[in-house]
Order: structure tokens, then C-alpha cells, then sequence
């Protein structure tokens, strides 16, 4: 990622890039709500390596948004990265979400594909992928027992026909 790159989530789900030149941000969603237990294996952000605003809300939800200080935005200084978070009404629990996004995105930032976001996806395609082979497996059994079932059912019919 380069310094003139500037990227923050609108929530857990999407994230927006900006480059200097784009006057648009093109959106990428990703998700990666991964569970508590994962955030305890991040390593810790550094306090003074971030610098953390309040800034205004914007969006759905008219005034009671618009007038309150209720979006953090993070910025990682080293790499550049930067997160804001408005998922919720209150700064603090949105300062939570950032800090949790930040430290997801420095995970993909530094350790690419062997990082815990990367694995968690993977453990998470290849559960969903043996589910569905298992599924795929039990339909073949159903067919197989229904046309024997069907088959069995035409020969009896057939013996009781010519007798």
C-alpha cells in the first residue's frame, strides 16, 4: 500500500480506498466479523504509533447523526492506514471497532496471507466446503435409494401384471 493511498471502513463489512488522484472511492467489501477470541491473538497497537480523532457523524439518520461527535477515525502512522468506524451511537464502543479494524488491517498489511484475518477465511471456505460436499454426498444416497427404491417398486408391479 503506498502513502497515497488513504483507506477506511464504513463498517466491519465494507471498506472504501481512495487514491490521491480518485476524486471517487471505489468499495470493496470484505468480511471478516471474526469471532472475540481471535482479536486476543492480534499482537497490540502501539499508543503512540495512532492518531485518533472524533469527528462528526454523517449518514442515515438526520440530525440526531449529523450533529454529534460519534465517528472515530484512526490513523496508523507508520503505515499510513486509516479506519474510521461509525457502526454504533456511542464513541466509545466505536473506538472498540476501529481499534479492532486497525489491528485487522495492520494483520493483512504485515503478514498478508499467513495473517489470522487470511486464516480465518480459510478455515472458514474450507468448513463451508466439506459441509457442502457432505450435503452434495448425502443427495447422491437419496437419489440412489429413491430410483431403487422406484426400481423395485416397477418389478413387483411387473411379477403381479403376468401372473
Amino acid at each position: 500500500m503506498t502513502s497515497s493511498t488513504l483507506c477506511f471502513a464504513k463498517s466491519i463489512q465494507r471498506i472504501a480506498c481512495l487514491s490521491s488522484r480518485q476524486a471517487r472511492g471505489s468499495l470493496r467489501f470484505v468480511s471478516t466479523a471474526l469471532p472475540d477470541s481471535w482479536y486476543k491473538r492480534f499482537p497490540p497497537i502501539v499508543e503512540k504509533d495512532i492518531e485518533e480523532k472524533a469527528i462528526k457523524g454523517s449518514g442515515p439518520g438526520g440530525q440526531a447523526i449529523n450533529k454529534t461527535q460519534n465517528c472515530c477515525q484512526i490513523k496508523h502512522i507508520p503505515t499510513g492506514i486509516v479506519v474510521s468506524c461509525q457502526q454504533t451511537r456511542f464513541l466509545e464502543k466505536n473506538r472498540l471497532l476501529a481499534r479492532r479494524q486497525l489491528q485487522e488491517k495492520l494483520d493483512a498489511y504485515y503478514n498478508g496471507e499467513q495473517g489470522l484475518v487470511a486464516q480465518y477465511k480459510r478455515e472458514r471456505s474450507e468448513k463451508r466446503e466439506a459441509k457442502r460436499s457432505e450435503t452434495k454426498k448425502t443427495l447422491e444416497k437419496k437419489r440412489a435409494f429413491k430410483a431403487q427404491q422406484d426400481n423395485d417398486s416397477n418389478s413387483d408391479h411387473d411379477h403381479s401384471s403376468n401372473s
